[in-house]
């Protein structure tokens, strides 16, 4: 079974280990997009969680963190900066006081169409000729990745 790793024939595995490669380059070339968009004031992670509340209103940190796709832990940085910013405020929830919810501010809703333009427009242009389908075709294969073991998923 020498020639069969993990059940896959020769080809299969050059071709598993040419996703591999690919996402590689794609992290990789997502870590220098992250860079270059701190020179602009904002990370990623900023201009998402923004653009979130300005777009779709107030949320808790878990539902931020759950629609971006992030842990909770790693989110907190980016909402103690915004907050410092001037871009966010935090109230407990009217219904559970334990909860927090977030909300944009005035001044954040007054940027954000900069932030956008800056930091997600040039992502945004990458996908610009993707269908609904193929994005969609996409997400769910990328959401089957993360969810394998290799990224702390179920399987």
């Amino acid at each position: 079974m020498a020639d069969k790793p993990h059940g896959r024939t020769h080809a299969d595995r050059a071709l598993l280990l040419r996703a591999v490669s690919l996402l590689r380059r794609i992290s990789a070339g997502t870590n220098e997009w992250q860079r270059t968009e701190m020179e602009h004031g904002f990370t990623v992670n900023q201009a998402l969680v923004l653009h979130h509340l300005v777009s779709h209103g107030d949320a808790t940190p878990s539902e931020l963190a759950d629609w971006a796709n992030v842990s909770r832990g790693s989110l907190t940085p980016t909402l103690k900066r915004l907050e410092e910013m001037g871009l966010l405020t935090r109230r407990a929830d009217e219904k559970d006081g334990r909860k927090q919810v977030l909300s944009a501010t005035k001044e954040a809703r007054a940027i954000a169409p900069r932030v956008e333009k800056e930091v997600l427009h040039p992502v945004l242009h990458t996908f610009a000729d993707w269908s609904p389908k193929e994005l969609e075709r996409f997400c769910e294969d990328l959401t089957r990745i993360l969810e394998g073991p290799l990224f702390g998923g179920r399987s």
